[in-house]
């Protein structure tokens, strides 16, 4: 099993697994054909009520938390019998000692949550499976509650065979050489860069010639359109990699989920930066 570090900021990391030598339970294995059954409704038209419920839905996925979806990929200890190592696979700009305390931290402030989330979605089981309003059209509510009980389980027990690894150090931190020279060239940028800490957005601040012209300082087609109507993102810390680094890197690694999870960890981790601050 191999955990992957990616960071998005110098302290703002994108994680993802890739779960080698691991036995799907029937529970993963019933969540996986459900799952299928629910991406043949992308081939629909957009304007069927069909299509327009697969557009809502994916809009509600991508709204879960990216570290969900991480723990997600961890698999269970039953599922994981046959692993005897992990590799947490970094670039070299993080310590060792600094991976393995922020792994720990996240783990320990996940799995009561996900546990606690779990439960109150099981209450509400019976409240939505009486949500049928056309006895043609499946009970959206009672399967999307019956999806976040699978997914709170499922991070929950990520999260805890992720804990009893770090626990018993059965892992090997691994620095990427390819990795390590992307974020070595992104921080030489920022250190020359000193407008690098704001992202170019729609508010006309700024010419184009005033903006980073660094490959690695996001423009705004890389930035997702729901960032762009937060405001204009001025970040604590810069943002170290674009949507187009990620490509790169899933295809140097040859990890066809690698992609789409580190970029919605990218979008929700610049999305959250980008929020203004509180009125007081």
């Amino acid at each position: 099993m191999r955990v992957y570090v990616i960071p998005i900021t110098r302290r703002q990391w994108a994680l993802h697994c890739n779960p080698v030598n691991a036995v799907p339970t029937r529970m993963t294995r019933w969540a996986l054909k459900a799952s299928g059954k629910w991406n043949q409704w992308a081939a629909y038209p957009r304007e069927s009520w069909r299509g327009r419920i697969y557009t809502y839905g994916e809009s509600l996925m991508d709204r879960i938390d990216f570290k969900e979806y991480f723990l997600k990929e961890i698999p269970t200890k039953s599922e994981g019998h046959l692993v005897t190592k992990v590799d947490i696979v970094a670039p070299a700009l993080l310590g060792k000692s600094e991976i393995v305390s922020e792994l720990r931290a996240l783990v320990q402030r996940q799995e009561p949550y996900h546990g606690r989330w779990m439960k109150y979605c099981c209450y509400l089981l019976p409240l939505t499976s009486l949500f049928t309003v056309v006895p043609v059209i499946p009970n959206f509510p009672f399967f999307y509650n019956l999806f976040r009980v699978y997914s709170h389980y499922k991070a929950r027990h990520g999260a805890q065979h992720l804990l009893h690894v770090l626990d018993r150090g059965t892992y090997e931190i691994v620095y990427d050489s390819e990795l390590s020279r992307w974020y070595q060239g992104a921080a030489e940028r920022q250190m020359s860069s000193p407008d690098a800490r704001t992202l170019p957005a729609d508010s006309g601040a700024g010419t184009p010639s005033e903006r980073p012209s660094s490959s690695h300082t996001p423009d705004v087609s890389d930035i997702d359109q729901q960032t762009l109507e937060i405001g204009t993102p001025l970040l604590k810390d810069p943002v170290l990699i674009t949507d187009g680094d990620i490509s790169r890197m899933a295809a140097h690694l040859q990890l066809p989920l690698f992609e789409p999870a580190v970029r919605r960890a990218r979008h929700q981790i610049v999305a959250a930066l980008s929020k203004p601050p509180p009125l007081h």
